[in-house]
């Protein structure tokens, strides 16, 4: 086997496919990832614009989050109406009941 052919080998066995790089970008926002890990994902984004750009928006909306984190705590409720709970069990209760039916 000529010496580039293994190269590429293992360089394809290290290197993640697109979903696997994605769910790896996402981890490093949370914590680092192993050395063989991040190489591969290295490689990877070298190669895929489509991943590249995946990366930039989450670090994109990681920045927007931290920058305007006051604003999104006080956007979300912070409790639900008896009423609305009330609602979304009756709705899962009516959801289960219609899939044991299928």
């Amino acid at each position: 086997m000529k010496l580039w052919t293994k190269i590429r080998t293992v360089c394809a066995d290290i290197s993640p496919n697109c979903r696997q790089a994605a769910r790896a970008q996402s981890e490093l926002l949370d914590h680092p990832l192993p050395s063989t890990r991040r190489f591969g994902l290295w490689m990877h984004l070298l190669i895929c614009k489509w991943c590249r750009r995946y990366g930039k928006q989450l670090r994109f909306m990681q920045e927007a989050a931290h920058q305007h984190e006051k604003e999104l705590v006080e956007a979300a409720p912070q409790k639900l109406s008896a009423e609305a709970r009330e609602r979304i069990k009756q709705r899962l209760q009516n959801a289960g009941s219609n899939d044991r039916n299928c």
